[in-house]
């Protein structure tokens, strides 16, 4: 039985982190949002839109990646539709609708399937599924290096 209750407990705050990923995005609150991330920490874009990597990682990086994404948004708004924990409670599945409005007023809309894997309760891996043709105004809109 203890080991049910340790199972639930790591599912339970694997699900807080989810949310709190999803808030701190919200508020645009990057330092808050990189104390989430494992420092081996890796994301995953199976269906990058171009010019738009299909991995990001290590932690530093993704850092560093989401800090001049949010640098174009005015605003962002992730809607969580579903939240799935997985039997296995190192991972989660969370389904959301992200609305943004980039610098300039362009406005991005999506539905997003993101897959959490979890170490020591820190996001390990992060993998979004999303309408990469639709992600393409993000990517438009980035500094060009």
């Amino acid at each position: 039985m203890e080991t049910l209750e340790r199972g639930a407990e790591t599912r339970e705050r694997n699900v807080a982190v989810a949310r709190q990923f999803f808030d701190l995005l919200h508020r645009k609150d990057v330092d808050a949002w990189s104390a989430l991330w494992h420092d081996k920490g890796w994301i995953v874009v199976l269906y990058p839109p171009e010019g738009f990597p299909d991995e990001i990682g290590p932690k530093t990086e993704i850092v560093k990646g989401f800090r001049a994404l949010f640098r174009n948004f005015e605003t962002f708004e992730p809607q969580i539709t579903a939240i799935y924990p997985a039997a296995e409670e190192e991972a989660v599945v969370v389904e959301y609708c992200p609305r943004a409005t980039l610098i300039g007023g362009t406005v991005y809309t999506n539905a997003n399937i993101a897959v959490f894997l979890f170490e020591d309760g820190l996001i390990r891996e992060y993998h979004d599924y999303f309408d990469p043709r639709r992600f393409q105004v993000v990517v438009d809109a980035l500094p060009k290096e």
